[in-house]
């Protein structure tokens, strides 16, 4: 199913005025929205129908009523996925272990899900179009989204793709300062509003490197500044002082990164793979 939500969401930076009070008055409004003929949404939104018409072809819907269908499946999707949220979780000393476990992994699998339904794949496409001609590739990330920086890193330096990451924030952002075009940035950022992240993202952006988020999937000052975005769901709630389901989310959006791009150099790539790899030595079998 394609995602309205996130096609808008990514067609935005570049979008035209028209198209803007469109995709804003959609995002803004969507069960609204949904029910409205073209002629009432253009109404809405202070267009003209073919403005309307020219922006579902332009984000990849076949017409109107494309876009409407994908719009209504989407919004009952995540109504379902809302329903199965909304059952509070807290961790209560009373409750069995089992239970806590058991819907620990019901709502990882719900964020999966929903992350996946968010994903598009000409987004993914143009991200590795990115990756694929990049001089080097840096991974930004603070705290638990560093963890999920670091996972990249690893992931394709061993495909011999020049990469690089920094723990100390401080070096982030002087990295930040030395990347120039034809480098390309890949930040995870959950929010889109951690500072140091829109620090880079803004100093990135007049150095012309172009920016992958990966974020929710909501406006953030991340997301205004990025090329591509790469969307997990946004609707996860604080357990026990974290967000435990998000970097799982974002660690499978890395994945599915990394997939694609095996899959686009995949001779190459697999050459690689095959000679990074380290043979592990046997350990000894009498200790004396």
């Amino acid at each position: 199913m394609n995602s309205v939500i996130a096609r808008f969401l990514e067609h935005m930076s570049s979008a035209s005025n028209a198209e803007r009070e469109i995709m804003s008055y959609v995002l803004e409004n969507p069960d609204e929205a949904v029910q409205l003929s073209i002629h009432e949404l253009a109404r809405r939104s202070f267009v003209s129908a073919s403005a309307v018409t020219r922006l579902c072809k332009k984000t990849g819907f076949q017409n109107y009523k494309d876009y409407q269908r994908s719009l209504s499946c989407e919004l009952a999707l995540k109504k379902e996925f809302l329903s199965r949220q909304a059952d509070e979780f807290e961790i209560r000393p009373e409750e069995s272990l089992e239970l806590l476990v058991d819907n620990s992994f019901q709502r990882t699998v719900s964020f999966l899900n929903e992350t996946r339904r968010l994903m598009d794949l000409r987004t993914l496409e143009c991200c590795v179009d990115l990756l694929v001609k990049a001089e080097c590739v840096t991974f930004f990330g603070v705290g638990a989204s560093q963890l999920v920086a670091k996972d990249a890193y690893l992931k394709f330096i061993r495909l011999n793709k020049r990469c690089q990451v920094y723990e100390d924030q401080d070096a982030q952002l002087v990295m930040a300062k030395n990347m120039k075009r034809g480098d390309l940035a890949v930040v995870v950022s959950y929010s889109g509003r951690t500072q140091a992240m829109v620090e880079a993202a803004e100093i990135l952006r007049e150095n012309g490197v172009p920016i992958i988020a990966v974020t929710s999937a909501a406006d953030s000052p991340l997301r205004r500044r990025s090329v591509h975005n790469l969307c997990v769901s946004a609707t996860e709630a604080d357990i026990a002082g974290s967000k435990l389901s998000s970097r799982i989310a974002q660690l499978a959006v890395i994945d599915a990164l990394y997939i694609a791009y095996f899959r686009r150099t995949y001779n190459k790539s697999a050459d690689a793979l095959q000679s990074t790899r380290l043979e592990k030595k046997e350990e000894a079998q009498w200790i004396r």
